[in-house]
């Protein structure tokens, strides 16, 4: 990978952790704007390709879902987060009453809804990752704010992150057989599973070394986050296939825009507090 695209992540990461820690309305800007800025990506594209997204309604349908998962209490945090995917769904439908007679319609309010579900709906989940105390729910006392806070986020984004780095670097120097051709042609079998013990490598030394995991689901969690992290990956190359482009965007130069930066996290970051959630929780 390029150092320009090293560069992005040191700037990158060290502002997303610091927002993370704090919450609030720290973490919901930073946030808010990564996903602002990865449905912005999406629509555009499909603008180009002659569709006509509601993007002002996806955008207020996104800054409701991800309001409801960072500022809402656990108690009514489900509920308001149904409330924003119906609103998701009503909104771009209820926007197409003044196009009349056009074609296209239903076409565009299911696609800017798919902005909201695709982008903005997984996101929400890093708001719940850092709400998510791994020591308390594994030995019933916290371990301080900042492994409260930090925590699960980190044992998910490592894994994602250094799987996605492995697998593009042994892929490159030793992949021979192509896992979908026609799909992905750069991704092949030994650059995943190289990934997958990236991954596991990663829980073992962040999630269990450090946030307190038991070693058992260090490497379930490792395996479960590659995948999900190769399945969105895989997803969002469905999408670039079909618009017919190779990136969302420029912001990191040969390494596309925010939406190819975090495709991955898109599909870990649900499963891996779902995970959580269901093995963790008592």
């Amino acid at each position: 990978m390029s150092p320009w695209f090293y560069l992005i992540v040191l700037i990158e990461v060290p502002i997303l952790l610091a927002a993370a820690y704090f919450g609030g309305w720290w973490l919901f800007l930073v946030i808010a704007l990564i996903t602002l800025m990865g449905m912005g990506e999406f629509y555009s594209a499909l603008i180009v390709k002659q569709t006509r997204p509601e993007a002002a309604v996806g955008y207020l349908a996104a800054l409701f879902l991800l309001a409801a998962g960072e500022f809402t209490v656990p108690e009514l945090r489900g509920e308001l987060m149904v409330l924003a995917l119906f609103v998701a769904m009503a909104g771009p439908l209820a926007a197409q009453f003044a196009r009349t007679g056009q074609e296209g319609r239903v076409r565009d309010a299911a696609l800017t809804t798919l902005g909201v579900v695709y982008i903005a709906l997984p996101m929400t989940f890093v708001f719940l990752l850092c709400k998510t105390d791994i020591p308390l729910l594994v030995t019933g006392q916290s371990e301080g704010q900042f492994k409260a806070r930090l925590g699960a986020l980190l044992t998910v984004a490592a894994a994602v992150w250094i799987s996605d780095t492995a697998a593009w670097g042994i892929g490159k120097l030793y992949g021979r057989r192509k896992m979908t051709p026609k799909l992905s042609p750069n991704k092949t079998v030994e650059g995943a599973i190289a990934g997958a013990l990236a991954a596991v490598v990663s829980t073992f030394i962040v999630g269990v070394g450090w946030a307190g995991l038991p070693y058992g689901h260090g490497i379930v969690l490792g395996l479960v986050l590659a995948a999900a992290a190769q399945v969105g990956d895989l997803a969002e190359s469905v999408i670039k296939r079909d618009l017919q482009i190779r990136d969302f965007g420029t912001l990191l130069g040969p390494h596309g825009g925010m939406l190819d930066t975090f495709d991955g996290m898109l599909f870990a970051a649900p499963i891996g507090w779902f995970y959580i959630w269901l093995f963790l929780i008592p």
